[in-house]
């Protein structure tokens, strides 16, 4: 076999040119062959990043769709090409959650929020992960760490406030929907909810104003149904009967009727003087709720009402 760099039999022999050169180039080749080895380690690993991502975008475009069982699927592939995406991770937990498997949606986002550096909006979802869960004690607590490593983050302070509301703490609620709202202007719901709760505090006026700041929000006869609702409900506590049958009817109108917008309709109607449809309101009530409670009340009212107004005609 030929040697490289002439013919030497041992060291001596060998001028000293001609070892460092020989030894130099034997470096290059080995230096050669390993860096070959690491492009091609990082080539596949750079393709298993770009071949992750775009499982995932396809994954979240199947959740958009609506096909839960294919997110589910290509977000699984995505997530082994590339365990350590936090887009990855997190949408993999939203299609487990869409499907139904709330113990590996939190775990799937438990994992993200801890690969993101605690992510604030990534742990606000997994509070409302645990809320639509009924695992309440959980939601707070999330909604807690959430506010305490990010307290001007509106969202969490939105999530605080639903959790208080819910348990029926309504002054602990309009604090945090107020924390809220000084952070995100423009964020309808707060608004609502904050109305809401000034409503049961009885603040009409100040609910109202809530409710005007969330009517802003949305183009002519555009509002959702929960505001129109809560529009409804506050009038009747300000004692603006005729204005709350009209938001009621509104809501009524852009989805079903249901017992409990019906018979406060009738309620409204009735304080406003009109009995006629008052008791149009009830009947329609009664019609789908014969057990109702408010409608059996204003059942007993009406009686009471026609003879106050016969009265009065007569004087």
């Amino acid at each position: 076999m030929p040697r490289l760099f002439g013919h030497c039999r041992n060291r001596k022999s060998c001028p000293a040119g001609t070892q460092v050169l020989l030894r130099l180039s034997l470096a290059a080749i080995l230096l050669a062959v390993s860096g070959c080895a690491a492009f091609s380690r990082q080539g596949a690993a750079h393709q298993r990043v770009v071949n992750g991502r775009l499982l995932t975008q396809q994954g979240v475009d199947a959740l958009q769709r609506g096909d839960i069982e294919r997110a589910e699927s290509l977000l699984a592939k995505a997530k082994k090409s590339c365990p350590v995406d936090v887009q990855t991770r997190s949408q993999y937990a939203e299609a487990l959650h869409r499907k139904g498997d709330i113990d590996g949606a939190i775990v799937e986002m438990k994992e993200a929020i801890r690969i993101s550096g605690d992510d604030a909006a990534l742990m606000v979802r997994l509070g409302r992960i645990y809320y639509l869960a009924g695992r309440f004690p959980e939601a707070n607590e999330q909604a807690q760490l959430a506010i305490s490593k990010y307290p001007r983050h509106a969202e969490a302070w939105l999530l605080a406030g639903e959790l208080a509301e819910r348990q029926g703490n309504w002054k602990d609620a309009e604090a945090s929907y107020l924390r809220c709202a000084s952070y995100a202007e423009d964020l309808p719901p707060v608004h609502i909810r904050l109305a809401r709760t000034q409503r049961h505090l009885s603040q009409p006026d100040r609910s109202l104003a809530s409710l005007t700041r969330a009517e802003r929000a949305y183009p002519q006869g555009e509002a959702p149904i929960e505001l129109l609702v809560e529009q409804g409900y506050t009038c009747q506590a300000a004692g603006r009967y005729e204005a709350a049958c009209n938001y009621l009817i509104a809501a009524m109108e852009k989805g079903a009727p249901t017992p409990e917008l019906m018979s406060r309709l009738a309620q409204c109607e009735l304080a406003a003087g009109r009995i006629a449809r008052a008791e149009w309101a009830l009947r329609q009530t009664l019609s789908m709720d014969p057990q109702n409670v408010r409608g059996r009340e204003i059942a007993a009212e009406i009686p009471l009402a026609r003879q106050r107004m016969e009265q009065t005609l007569r004087r």
